[in-house]
């Protein structure tokens, strides 16, 4: 396994939170996106040595047409490349979001989510690891203050919240990048 600083920085991150334990089952949530692939990859280099089992799952949210297959695509190949089992779900969002009233964001974010406990579930995973890094954390944070909310708001993302996990919070979009660039992902 070749360790670099990310991956070492991950490691410590997961170690000192307790978020993914040894022998673990982790659901890895992958759009096809910088940060995302970033996770599968780094979980992937933690595989062996954490005895991890993983599996990626994609959403397709039928907003974004040929981008959005491509994106598909792209994942179930990376997955076959790294020999990770990989789900991938498929719906209508915007419609989806009008029939509950909701934002598409929002019915988007319901979806996933709903994705990944019934692939958690089918798996017996104990944990649903996304990429949320330290950028996304400072927007959580300042979104919130400028919107007003009280010390439990502003203080950001958790690092884990049930079976969710965020191991790339200590971890920066340009450090993402940076190791996507150097790994040719």
């Amino acid at each position: 396994m070749k360790v670099d600083k990310l991956v070492k920085n991950v490691y410590e991150t997961i170690m000192a939170s307790g978020m993914i334990c040894q022998g673990d089952s982790v659901v890895v949530g992958v759009s096809g996106g910088a940060d995302s692939v970033c996770l599968l990859s780094v979980l992937k280099n933690l595989q062996m040595s954490m005895d991890l089992k993983l599996t990626a799952v994609h959403i397709h949210h039928g907003l974004r047409g040929e981008a959005a297959d491509r994106d598909r695509d792209f994942v179930i190949q990376l997955c076959q490349t790294l020999h990770v089992p990989c789900e991938c779900f498929q719906t209508d969002i915007r419609e989806m979001a009008q029939a509950q009233h909701l934002s598409e964001e929002e019915a988007g974010r319901l979806f996933r989510y709903e994705c990944f406990e019934q692939v958690r579930q089918q798996k017996q995973a104990s944990k649903i690891a996304v990429a949320h890094h330290m950028d996304d954390q400072a927007e959580t944070v300042l979104f919130r203050l400028t919107r007003g909310s009280g010390m439990k708001g502003l203080c950001g993302i958790p690092a884990k919240r049930g079976y969710v996990v965020r191991p790339l919070l200590s971890v920066s979009r340009a450090e993402v990048e940076a190791y996507c660039a150097e790994y040719d992902l």
